[in-house]
């Protein structure tokens, strides 16, 4: 989202937050603007969404609430309203810097950091959705179009429906301060079902997450798989087997292609069609190995 247009001091004001000390951007997602707020020696987060962006606004705040309330760390919701129809969120600011950007730092903690995040989403996926996002939809329509077969077979196995799903769990939604997680962010895709849904994403985004231009690779490939390995340990010692994954991988795959595919031309954004050709072999494959349709 580009912010040239947002008056972070006007949306503080309207949300009746005016008199901020400081008010710096910070780089945040596409989806979103997000600014690091900071009064009376407190800083906080302010979130701006698009207009359109109403209903996953109050999705946000009805999934952090129901996380809160179970013992997790994320951020309160300190005001929430909207300036020139964008919807905006104060939040509480979460100490810690990203999983990632420890990662990088510290590539012997990978493991580690790993087990870290297994265990906290184990976490959410213990706590029920709330009756709010029980009723934004199914996860399975969040994909959109789908492979008739792959939705068949996925409507025919046992499917839990209860469940808070995160939906964008990865490293540079998750702080760490002190060895523990110090915040789980953005919960603008939280919907109700199977967890097994959230873990297909979460593998999806740490092995397919397209690289910005120029940039170094987020992970090498082997520290990926270490994260990875430590990240289902520490999911297993919480919530036990995980189980088969690969009809969730195909619909992780047909997710992925769908958001990022709507994002290609948007001012600011880098992605092009080159960048979906890795997510469709992936979903093509696990679609066969699953059954759901016949193999190339």
């Amino acid at each position: 989202m580009t912010d040239i247009e947002l008056d972070p001091a006007a949306v503080l004001a309207a949300l009746g937050w005016g008199g901020a000390n400081v008010v710096v951007p910070v780089a945040g997602g596409w989806d979103t603007a997000l600014w690091r707020v900071e009064r009376d020696g407190r800083a906080y987060a302010l979130r701006v969404f698009r207009p359109e962006q109403a209903a996953t606004c109050r999705l946000e705040v009805a999934a952090m609430a129901a996380a809160h309330a179970a013992g997790l760390p994320v951020p309160a919701v300190r005001a929430v309203g909207c300036w020139r129809e964008r919807p905006a969120l104060l939040l509480t600011w979460c100490d810690g810097r990203t999983a990632l950007d420890v990662a990088r730092a510290a590539p012997g903690r990978l493991w580690s950091l790993g087990v870290l995040l297994g265990r906290t989403q184990a976490a959410i996926h213990a706590i029920p959705a709330p009756p709010a996002i029980r009723a934004a939809g199914s996860w399975l329509d969040w994909s959109g179009p789908m492979d008739d077969q792959l939705r068949e077979r996925l409507c025919g196995i046992s499917l839990r429906d209860d469940a808070l799903l995160h939906l964008d769990y990865h490293p540079l939604n998750v702080m760490v301060a002190g060895g523990r997680v110090s915040g789980v962010l953005d919960w603008a895709n939280a919907r109700a079902g199977d967890p097994r849904a959230d873990l297909a994403r979460t593998v999806a985004i740490l092995r397919l997450a397209p690289t910005p231009p120029n940039a170094p690779p987020l992970l090498f490939r082997t520290g990926r798989r270490v994260l990875e390995a430590g990240w289902r340990r520490g999911y297993r010692q919480v919530a036990g087997p995980i189980g088969d994954l690969s009809l969730f991988y195909a619909w992780a795959g047909s997710v992925m292609e769908r958001d990022l595919a709507a994002k290609i031309g948007r001012p600011g954004i880098w992605l092009t069609e080159r960048d979906l050709a890795p997510i469709r072999r992936w979903t093509a494959h696990w679609s066969a190995r699953a059954g759901a349709q016949d193999a190339p």
